[in-house]
């Protein structure tokens, strides 16, 4: 299939105002292979293209959402003044058991949110509250490839927990909370849980890694630092690069986590993973807040490791503020993620963009040090395409790279007058501007409308399941319990950190 994007306006930081004006955009296949003058693009598109007139357009490069979690999409706007910590234990307790249908409305709802705002492409860290199963699994893959998203699935499990460990130590007792009730305190039992979720990954990733002509992967999901062995990220890496896949886990979230990973290696999670040979491009790092020292932000830098942005999740939850401008100095390649929508509570990259390029502005009264607009953006363009391990090939419109495109209206109330085009997009855009979307060289939203899916239908049918979730109900009793003992061991491990342990 051709597609041409004729008399449209390109973004491009090498031109007055970021934009460059009346081109051409010939797509083919999958991939741009021209950008240029009208009449000159016109000599080599092929008749039977599809054509789009770009008049009043601005072409840029679809957004990607390098972390969410899409099963939250049924808890957002249900949980507040909350961190990380007692918000897990609530949520565990609440969401109940998903079905492999309830995974696929949930990553329906996400996509649609994404793609009409004009996001093309995220990375799922797909949870799941019971045992792993195939079935599970093929959900979320047959949400993406139905709607037409580009999606990298890293589904996600542990094998230990430094924070029951370290809350013991502290006089604690979390071990019977929802917290850690999801595995057995038997290290041979957790083990051989492992292996079998490794193998139930190892077929899936098989079957599904580069379907889609490539618009579906397939990673690795070790949760987090304070619940893995380096046991389970040797051999989740090593399955992982066996695909030609990546991993990614949460990294230095919260300062409790920073406070067990210390404990518990006498290091720090970036220093532990750079002794181990852990770190490398194919390893996302969601969150990232807590990395400090020059030491860490130099060994992130030299292995390529990327650590993934989420503002307003950090925000909601009172986690802290990743050191974005620190990393970028260093060499880091820095992407965003809008987080799941339990903790964000929406799906919106526009909005994760602005937030990026200002709330770091607090940091410092030097406004050189500040996030620029286009550096936000491309945080969430290219850096995101980094993360999906197609770096150079996508997150940019130029010749070649894979046709991942967002056309959006200059005249809306939003993008009028358009004046720089980067401070434009990340300051004021909000995603209605979106009238087209093309993933993967195909045309998913035309004039506002996914052409995909029944949007609707999902919709109707996604409402009518979330009154069987237990969040929608009375908590049982034991939720109090559970909330009570988290409280109390979180505020013990904030008082120690901020006592300078």
């Amino acid at each position: 299939m051709s597609i041409l994007i004729d008399h449209c306006d390109v973004l491009d930081p090498t031109a007055p105002r970021s934009t460059r004006a009346n081109q051409s955009i010939l797509i083919v296949g999958a991939r741009i292979q021209a950008i240029g003058a009208p009449d000159e693009v016109a000599l080599i598109t092929p008749p039977d293209a599809l054509r789009v007139d770009g008049r009043h357009m601005l072409a840029a490069p679809g957004l990607i959402s390098a972390h969410t979690h899409s099963a939250e999409n049924f808890l957002r706007g249900y949980a507040e003044r909350m961190p990380l910590e007692p918000w897990l234990v609530w949520m565990i307790g609440q969401c109940g058991e998903y079905t492999a249908r309830d995974h696929y409305l949930a990553a329906m709802m996400s996509s649609i949110e994404m793609l009409l705002s004009g996001c093309t492409g995220l990375i799922d860290h797909y949870w799941h509250s019971g045992p792993w199963n195939r079935e599970v699994l093929d959900a979320g893959m047959l949400a993406y490839r139905d709607i037409g998203i580009r999606a990298t699935v890293a589904p996600l499990y542990d094998d230990s927990d430094f924070v029951v460990a370290t809350a013991a130590k502290l006089g604690f007792d979390i071990s019977q909370s929802r917290y850690s009730l999801r595995q057995s305190p038997d290290p041979a039992i957790r083990h051989g849980v492992l292996l079998n979720n490794l193998a139930i990954f190892d077929d899936w990733m098989g079957a599904w890694h580069g379907q889609a002509n490539g618009r579906l992967q397939t990673f690795l999901g070790p949760a987090a630092g304070q619940l893995l062995t380096a046991d389970c990220l040797h051999r989740s890496l090593d399955q992982a690069r066996k695909h030609g896949a990546g991993i990614q886990m949460h990294c230095l979230e919260t300062r409790v986590q920073d406070y067990c990973i210390r404990q518990t290696h006498g290091c720090t999670q970036i220093e532990w993973m750079d002794k181990e040979g852990l770190l490398g491009p194919d390893v996302t790092l969601p969150h990232s807040v807590w990395i400090r020292s020059e030491a860490d932000l130099d060994r992130l830098a030299r292995s390529g490791a990327v650590p993934v942005h989420n503002p307003a999740a950090n925000l909601k939850l009172g986690s802290g503020l990743m050191p974005m401008r620190e990393m970028i100095d260093h060499g880091v390649t820095v992407a965003l993620g809008v987080d799941g929508a339990c903790s964000n509570d929406n799906q919106n990259m526009f909005e994760t963009v602005k937030l990026a390029a200002l709330i770091h502005n607090l940091k410092s009264h030097d406004p050189k040090t500040w996030i620029s607009a286009r550096e936000a953006f491309e945080a969430g363009s290219m850096g995101g395409a980094a993360a999906m391990l197609h770096k150079g090939q996508l997150g940019e419109l130029k010749p070649g790279q894979l046709a991942d495109v967002v056309l959006l209206d200059t005249r809306s109330p939003t993008l009028s007058p358009m004046n720089d085009a980067y401070e434009m997009l990340a300051y004021c855009e909000v995603g209605g501007s979106v009238t087209h979307v093309i993933v993967n060289g195909e045309v998913v939203v035309k004039d506002g409308i996914l052409t995909t899916i029944d949007v609707a239908a999902i919709a109707q049918e996604y409402r009518e399941r979330v009154d069987a979730f237990p969040f929608r109900h009375e908590p049982p009793p034991e939720l109090a319990r559970d909330m009570d003992a988290i409280w109390a061991f979180w505020r013990n491990v904030m008082q120690r950190v901020d006592r300078g342990e």
